[in-house]
């Protein structure tokens, strides 16, 4: 599995759409809450799919500037990169 972003946004895009069933166009700049409208238990169900995908821990400090897709794939790679 690659670390580069784009393809950390491609992986995120991808759980987003098969496991919580989001239908529309997805990019890295979609806002999980603002542009998706996610409740916030599907927002605690998805970050529990990116740390199994992924298998990594996501601290809520980490969690603090996430607002889009892109937001969190950096996180991701930060993190995979400790």
């Amino acid at each position: 599995m690659s670390s580069e972003p784009s393809d950390i946004e491609s992986n995120l895009m991808a759980l987003l759409k098969s496991k919580l069933g989001v239908e529309q166009t997805l990019s890295p700049a979609t806002g999980l809450i603002g542009d998706l409208g996610l409740e916030s238990i599907q927002v605690i169900e998805f970050l529990c799919e990116v740390e199994d995908h992924f298998d990594l821990a996501i601290d809520e400090d980490s969690l603090a500037d996430v607002h889009t897709i892109a937001d969190l794939a950096r996180v991701v790679t930060r993190l995979r990169a400790d």
